[in-house]
């Protein structure tokens, strides 16, 4: 596999988040009198973008999204647990790197929340550039990152886009980027065809051998 630049998701796929975010949203769910999701397996299972599909998945009405997306980030801004990255993260970092390949982070999150969510880690200087989202309420990191692959130059074909959702594939299909799979995150995709996936971070270094 040719690569030349590497663009990673960070929630959920190299930051182990599920947990977080989960009792998270059950505090919202709760609070909008709403049955709790009952663990990480039928999280995963429920999980999807857009935002507003998995929240009516969930029970939140339309009419209460906007609130409840609000009210789920001022939880989990407020949430203080430390979070650790995925097994094998920073060292599949290093080993990108040592290919000479670039590397970039899009993150459907807002700026000031995945500043403080990377602080702990100190991974800014791992990535060339870091990308964000900038409306809570839509979510999608296609327009940046498509933005990103303008000024950069870069062919679709020899990016690597490895995320943990079907908002990640999506996104690969159309820009014309290659995509990876990461299991260990928000969402078990089903039904999405011939998707190349590893089960851990220690496995890209074959996929990019391959």
């Amino acid at each position: 596999m040719r690569v030349k630049a590497v663009c990673w998701d960070w929630n959920g796929t190299l930051l182990d988040d599920v947990a977080r975010c989960l009792r998270v949203m059950n505090l919202v769910l709760a609070e909008f009198g709403r049955p709790e999701i009952a663990d990480a397996v039928a999280y995963r299972a429920v999980f999807r973008f857009p935002l507003d599909r998995f929240h009516a998945d969930v029970g939140i009405e339309s009419a209460d999204y906007r609130a409840a997306v609000d009210r789920y980030l001022a939880l989990l801004a407020a949430d203080r647990t430390e979070v650790a990255l995925h097994a094998g993260a920073r060292e599949a970092l290093e080993r990108v790197h040592a290919r000479g390949i670039a590397q970039v982070l899009a993150s459907a999150t807002l700026a000031p929340l995945l500043d403080a969510q990377l602080g702990p880690h100190r991974l800014t200087g791992s990535f060339d550039e870091i990308l964000s989202i900038t409306d809570a309420h839509r979510a999608s990191k296609q327009d940046v990152i498509e933005a990103w692959l303008w000024a950069t130059g870069f062919e679709p074909a020899d990016v690597l886009l490895i995320g943990d959702t079907n908002h990640d594939l999506e996104i690969a299909h159309e820009l014309g980027t290659r995509f990876v799979h990461f299991e260990g995150g928000h969402q078990v995709l089903s039904g999405e065809g011939d998707v190349v996936s590893i089960r851990a971070l220690g496995e890209l270094e074959r996929v990019l051998d391959d």
